[in-house]
């Protein structure tokens, strides 16, 4: 997966993690990462499906954001700061961190993902399917206008 696709990624299906943003003013919001296309959320709905049986559970939604964490993580000092999120919703990441210290440790990364999880998640049988995390990226979608 390239890096912009990653990072694209990250802010969709990953949004299922931070970036799932919120509309914010138009100056912030031309400096956020495009939401990827269908095919490029299908590519990475494939990835985060570690045993290929067409939906995403819980631990590889958590497994993928981990994965993510990992490749973003520039300085390798186990935290994401606003350097390593360039563009995201500052809304986004002070909700994601607990602690109110600036920057995203795995494991507020990893809750994050699981509230996100859930939210894509609209017939509540643990596992979502590329339909439901489309259709949240919908959602997403046009709440960025």
């Amino acid at each position: 997966m390239t890096p912009s696709l990653l990072g694209r990624t990250f802010a969709c299906l990953g949004g299922l993690l931070l970036g799932a943003t919120v509309a914010l003013g138009s100056a912030q919001a031309q400096n956020r990462p495009p939401m990827p296309t269908d095919e490029e959320l299908r590519k990475a709905f494939a990835a985060a499906d570690d045993n290929k049986d067409g939906v995403i559970d819980v631990d590889e939604s958590v497994a993928d954001a981990i994965l993510i964490f990992v490749t973003l993580d520039k300085n390798k000092d186990r935290f994401l700061s606003k350097d390593e999120l360039p563009g995201y919703d500052p809304n986004r990441l002070q909700r994601a961190d607990r602690d109110g210290d600036g920057r995203l440790s795995v494991g507020e990364v990893a809750s994050d993902r699981v509230w996100e999880f859930f939210e894509a998640d609209t017939n509540r049988n643990g596992v979502v399917t590329f339909e439901e995390v489309r259709l949240y990226i919908v959602k997403l979608r046009e709440a960025r206008k």
